[in-house]
């Protein structure tokens, strides 16, 4: 009989980047220092990373690197460049060589090995960059709320190296020894309470990457999340707050760094769905927790607010009528100028929320959250409850029939019905992206495009009626002889879509009709799942 092969060793790890001004304080934390079990200690670490000319181990999240440890060389192959809730998990494979060249006799995974040597690849790899820094790294008992851990912080202070371009290493990286993963996240949160830091997704092989091929930061949508069928209801809990969540990292770097419309609209639209599968799932984790990431959700929203509904107004309301009627009407010109001033103010105040200490924190709440459906319960404490279908089909169902409760009679209504109903839609929609893939895709297509199409429509409802306040905003505190002239260039924008929103009525009454006809795409019995 064949022996079971042995699991390959992994690490899980949560990075912390840290500005080289809070480094000193960092090092005298008393939750670093006091629950140490030992003396920090300080080594020079110098890796050489190799990989193929045309980046063949990357391209596959494989990273291979020789350490430099006083004398001795160590080999550390990583695989997994991916992380999942802030904590990147990966297998990790390490054996002491004598040379300056990757030894594959440390390599005993066959998989591994055939990926190494298939094509070629390992008589081709050669150096690409190079990490040197100083490691200050002490052991931390660390008692959370969730759970007890042993945990390595490692202090890096350093820089990257490719060719002539370097770039600062400057972070915290706390290493699960043992106990609960969780605990990453409540060390980290007692941390960044007293020292601004942030979580870094990237790691040392990610960054360098960058340095060689400079990458510009670009607004990503969300994925909607690929559940399985029969599974338990914290597993598709876990996956949705997942997708989530990655939506809400990787529009990090877009808002920070580039001026691009869609960076805050995405980490605003994945806000929302956030908040929106935290009220489903909130009896299945921990409430407390729960409130308070939808509270710091609400406020991350808001921070985004302004600069979203002036990106809107330039691009969906004023410059389609300024291209049509700027020649004759100069006053328009000033009116964007006026309306630029806000939306730069509304970039700031985005900027400086998602560069604060509590959007750090918001994302590590988030993350321990995550990390307590996944690996915190016993594996059959959800077997009680209904499977994540059955639990998809009893949300979509009330959500759908409250939907149409509303609107039989505000499609009929005032602006302020029309805009609840977007609401109420925008929920139907989260919850139907959610869970499509539970159901089948033809039918699930359907009903996400005819729920997109009303939603569109009374979103352009919404944004009309804003305008409104927006143009009063602008032209309220003017003074001088132009006052009149942007008024009039004011009025002009205000009618002109209101003869567009007459025929979007129109529009959104056949979008409503559509929507009914394109019905459920989940069984309409099911037994209750909350």
């Amino acid at each position: 009989m064949s022996r079971k092969a042995e699991p390959l060793p992994t690490e899980s790890e949560l990075r912390l980047a840290v500005s080289e001004k809070w480094v000193n304080r960092l090092k005298r934390l008393p939750s670093l220092v006091k629950s140490g079990s030992e003396r920090a200690k300080t080594a020079h670490l110098k890796s050489t990373y190799f990989d193929t000319p045309d980046k063949e181990l990357a391209s596959v999240g494989i990273n291979l690197r020789i350490r430099e440890m006083g004398r001795r060389k160590l080999q550390t192959l990583k695989i997994g460049s991916g992380w999942q809730a802030g904590i990147t998990q990966r297998i990790e494979i390490e054996g002491w060589v004598s040379g300056e060249e990757p030894t594959l006799d440390l390599i005993h995974a066959p998989e591994i090995r055939d990926l190494l040597t298939r094509d070629g690849v390992w008589g081709r790899l050669q150096p690409v960059f190079v990490t040197d820094f100083r490691r200050t790294s002490r052991l931390v008992t660390y008692a959370g709320r969730f759970g007890d851990a042993l945990i390595s912080a490692d202090l890096d202070i350093g820089e990257i190296r490719s060719g002539t371009r370097k770039t600062a290493i400057s972070e915290l990286e706390l290493e699960l020894k043992d106990g609960t993963p969780s605990a990453l996240f409540e060390l980290a949160c007692a941390i960044n309470d007293d020292v601004p830091v942030r979580i870094e997704y990237r790691g040392k092989a990610t960054r360098a990457g960058e340095l060689q091929v400079p990458k510009e930061p670009k607004p990503v949508k969300g994925r909607r999340p690929l559940l399985v069928r029969g599974s338990r209801i914290n597993e598709a809990a876990v996956a949705i707050l997942k997708a989530c969540q990655t939506q809400i990292a990787a529009n990090e770097f877009p808002i920070l760094e580039s001026m691009a419309p869609e960076g805050p609209h995405q980490m605003r639209v994945a806000v929302r769905r956030l908040r929106a599968a935290l009220g489903m799932f909130r009896t299945f984790g921990d409430a407390e927790l729960i409130d308070r990431i939808r509270e710091e959700g609400k406020w991350l929203a808001g921070s985004l607010g302004q600069a979203r509904e002036w990106d809107v107004y330039i691009a969906d309301l004023h410059d389609p009528v300024e291209a049509a009627l700027g020649a004759d009407i100069p006053a328009l010109k000033e009116l964007r100028a006026l309306a630029e001033v806000r939306q730069e103010a509304g970039y700031r105040d985005a900027r400086a929320a998602v560069a604060s200490s509590r959007f750090t924190s918001f994302q590590l709440q988030l993350g321990l959250l995550i990390e307590t459906l996944t690996n915190s319960q016993g594996k059959d404490a959800f077997d009680h409850l209904a499977r994540s279908e059955e639990f998809a089909a009893s949300k979509l169902e009330k959500c759908y029939r409250k939907v149409r409760k509303m609107g039989r009679t505000a499609l009929q209504g005032n602006t302020a019905a029309k805009h609840e109903l977007r609401l109420e839609m925008k929920k139907m929609r989260y919850a139907s992206e959610f869970f499509a893939s539970l159901f089948e895709a033809r039918k699930a297509k359907i009903f996400s495009k005819s729920a997109a199409r009303l939603q569109d429509l009374l979103g352009y409802a919404n944004d009309y009626a804003v305008c409104i306040e927006q143009l009063e905003s602008l032209v309220a505190p003017e003074s001088g002889a132009n006052m009149p002239d942007l008024m009039k260039a004011s009025g002009i924008v205000i009618g002109w879509h209101g003869e567009e929103m007459a025929r979007a009525d129109q529009e959104i009454e056949d979008a409503w009709n559509r929507f009914l006809d394109a019905g459920r795409f989940w069984p309409k019995r099911h037994r209750s799942a909350s």
